[in-house]
């Protein structure tokens, strides 16, 4: 997601639908043993998508506030 991109309430809950598939599929992951590039990977995919809600709720509560 772009940080410029606006996000709706639709947007604010896919977001953390993909939060919670990504969480899911890391204790999967752990799990299954996979490799620490698996690891990271998801680790990283899971990152972005936390900022991109946490600036999506910040811009959707408080607008003007997020930075661009």
């Amino acid at each position: 997601m772009d940080a410029n991109e606006r996000v709706d309430a639709d947007g604010v809950a896919k977001l953390s639908e993909r939060i919670a598939e990504l969480a899911a599929e890391r204790q999967q992951l752990r799990h299954a043993g996979a490799s620490g590039e698996v690891l990271e990977e998801n680790r990283k995919q899971l990152s972005s998508s936390q900022w991109a809600l946490s600036h999506a709720l910040i811009e959707q509560h408080l607008p003007g506030l997020s930075p661009a």
